[in-house]
């Protein structure tokens, strides 16, 4: 017998956040979220998430005692509001292959979006653009990222079961590094970057960067990715979360900012050190001892992931794009890395999969977001590109405070994973 449960409790949280460990035991393609990270994200009392700017309630489905499924619904009401939408999102579905085990957790976050006058539902999709997002439908047998997630291939089809039509197609690619740089694209770099009147700064730390340039990223991330489908506004207490998070794997040689004569930032380009590995042998605890292997991760490595390449709206279609590119793939042939994988491209970028293509890009993985109607209505799916979408009061984030972390050992550790991969 099926039974759902709401997590309405710390000791029930903490065994949804555990479930996947359990499911995926056996999968060597799984890398968990970090289980601390994810408490706080789902915690009332500690998330930065829930609040004004959207609601979220977790499940769990037991046969007998034991687990056998989990679901998210959240409720943006930051997207909502910007798409004059009455949606629901599910997030951090897992199960068992069992149709109606999935049914049984589908129709609980179905019930209670309803509940809060929803009419249609959508996902898999996080908080906000930079959680984990899209259902893998393709590249099983491919490592995936830190930043992307992994799922069974019996998931599309229990969706599908389930009513759930496509609504948009995320693909990613793997990039082999060049045996060298094409000069052809160095000349081109230093004609735009002379034309708009563009340089690129020079980054001193890590620290330094934020200190200067945080909030400006942001508000360049707000500018550039907000018509994208499903993105919404970084709040102000987003932002100041996602600063010592980022910090766990920032490189001053793996940043580049580019900004006009003002010292305005007119495109961002980041790049991590894969981390899966690490957080894989670590089982997505850092403490006590998991930040051991992820911290080799981080000062070690010869595959990258293209976490974020931002272009500002006046600067797009005019080659901003391919300077960035260009910048990182220089260092990263310095640095012997042999593999780039991108982030997530919504099918429809042909820009920048043109881009792409002169380094001969492997198609890895291919993510899907499904949609539903809950009042039984004809389903009208947003576009990939919501040219529609209300443009936001844009959020400025409160004045950078220290951060500290209460357990001495934890600050000798987050000291370790800040130092640079380098020294030059």
């Amino acid at each position: 017998m099926l039974k759902i449960v709401p997590v309405n409790n710390k000791k029930l949280l903490r065994k949804f956040v555990s479930f996947p460990l359990e499911l995926y035991k056996n999968c060597p393609y799984f890398v968990p979220p970090l289980y601390d990270d994810e408490l706080k994200a789902l915690d009332p009392k500690k998330s930065v998430h829930i609040g004004p700017d959207a609601m979220a309630q977790c499940f769990l489905c037991y046969q007998d005692d034991k687990i056998v499924g989990r679901i998210c619904g959240i409720i943006s009401n930051l997207y909502n509001e910007k798409n004059n939408a009455h949606r629901v999102r599910i997030s951090r579905f897992d199960c068992i292959n069992d149709v109606e085990v999935a049914r049984a957790l589908f129709g609980a976050v179905e019930k209670w979006g309803l509940g809060h006058g929803m009419t249609t539902i959508h996902g898999p999709l996080g908080f906000n653009d930079l959680e984990r997002e899209g259902l893998l439908i393709e590249g099983f047998d491919k490592n995936p990222t830190f930043e992307s997630n992994y799922n069974f291939p019996y998931y599309q089809e229990l969706f599908e079961k389930l009513g759930y039509t496509k609504e948009v197609d995320w693909i990613e690619f793997q990039i082999p590094m060049p045996d060298e740089i094409d000069e052809r694209n160095t000349r081109i770099s230093k004609i735009v970057s002379k034309r708009l009147k563009i340089h690129e700064v020079e980054v001193k730390s890590v620290g330094w960067l934020v200190d200067n340039y945080a909030n400006k990223i942001f508000d360049l991330l707000d500018e550039a990715y907000g018509i994208l489908y499903s993105t919404v506004p970084i709040t102000p207490k987003v932002r100041k979360s996602l600063i010592p998070q980022f910090k766990l794997v920032l490189n001053k040689n793996l940043i580049s900012v580019l900004v006009d004569e003002n010292d305005k930032i007119v495109a961002f380009g980041l790049v991590f050190p894969s981390i899966a590995e690490g957080v894989q042998k670590a089982k997505g605890r850092l403490f006590p001892f998991g930040w051991i292997p992820v911290l080799k991760s981080i000062k070690k490595f010869d595959v990258v992931d293209f976490a974020l390449i931002a272009v500002h709206p006046d600067y797009q279609d005019k080659g901003v794009t391919s300077i960035i590119f260009h910048n990182m793939l220089e260092r990263l042939m310095k640095l012997n890395v042999k593999m780039a994988e991108t982030n997530l491209q919504l099918e429809e970028n042909e820009k920048v999969q043109q881009l792409f293509k002169q380094y001969n890009p492997h198609l890895a993985r291919r993510r899907r977001c499904y949609a539903k109607s809950l009042i039984g209505r004809e389903l009208k799916l947003d576009k990939p590109i919501n040219k529609n979408a209300k443009k936001l009061k844009k959020t400025v984030a409160p004045a950078k405070k220290s951060h500290r972390l209460s357990v001495r050992h934890r600050a000798k550790v987050q000291k370790k994973l800040n130092q640079p991969l380098t020294t030059e």
